[in-house]
């Protein structure tokens, strides 16, 4: 495919893989959720009420990706992160579904790892002797992320690492994922189609990208 007018034709593609609307909030997550493999990598976080399609949008929009680089959380505990191998989130895209549900130590934690792509602990290990011994831990973090919040404009620390992006809520909107969803309901809407338009994405779209 050639560079011209790549980028309109991913936006069509992106439509036929199952996001309706959005023409302008797809495309730009599209092109955060790829930074993964680039050494600063982006991150944005999806705001809009209970029910308007946020986390369905960061969700299809993951589906793009090469699926063995994409974890998927609906919540993190405070010290999960700390807790992973030292290259365990490196390259990777990290979805979280609701980001309302994280406690502030787990909030700490992502943030520290956006701004410098790394944690540091000091933990407690045993010994051969089943001693205690204080050890250095390192988990770094190369990644981009998408998270779903309902109130983006609480988490100000955040939004100076993020983009934020509010969800289109307007009747519009609602009135194209209707006829689209009636339009799937009465088998009109080729899912063969879509899963082909997932895995030109995946691999020309991601190659032409890279290049």
């Amino acid at each position: 495919m050639e560079q011209k007018g790549l980028l309109q034709e991913l936006n069509k593609l992106i439509e036929k893989a199952g996001i309706i609307g959005e023409e302008n909030s797809r495309l730009l997550l599209f092109l955060i959720i790829i930074s993964y493999l680039n050494k600063n990598p982006l991150h944005a976080l999806v705001q809009g009420s209970l029910g308007s399609g946020k986390t369905h949008i960061i969700s299809r929009i993951a589906d793009l990706m090469p699926q063995e680089d994409v974890l998927r959380f609906t919540r993190i505990t405070e010290s999960s992160l700390y807790n992973w191998g030292e290259f365990d989130l490196f390259q990777k895209i990290i979805i979280i579904e609701d980001l309302d549900g994280l406690k502030e130590d787990a909030l700490y934690a992502l943030r520290e790892f956006i701004s410098n792509q790394v944690l540091r602990s000091s933990v407690t290990i045993k010994d051969k002797k089943e001693n205690n011994k204080s050890s250095h831990k390192i988990v770094k973090g190369q990644f981009s992320s998408l998270s779903a919040t309902t109130k983006g404009e609480t988490y100000e620390d955040n939004m100076s690492r993020s983009f934020l992006l509010a969800v289109d809520e307007s009747k519009e909107q609602t009135q194209r994922i209707i006829e689209y969803q009636n339009r799937r309901n009465a088998g009109e809407i080729d899912r063969n189609e879509q899963e082909k338009a997932i895995g030109f994405v995946q691999k020309e779209i991601f190659s032409a990208l890279f290049i």
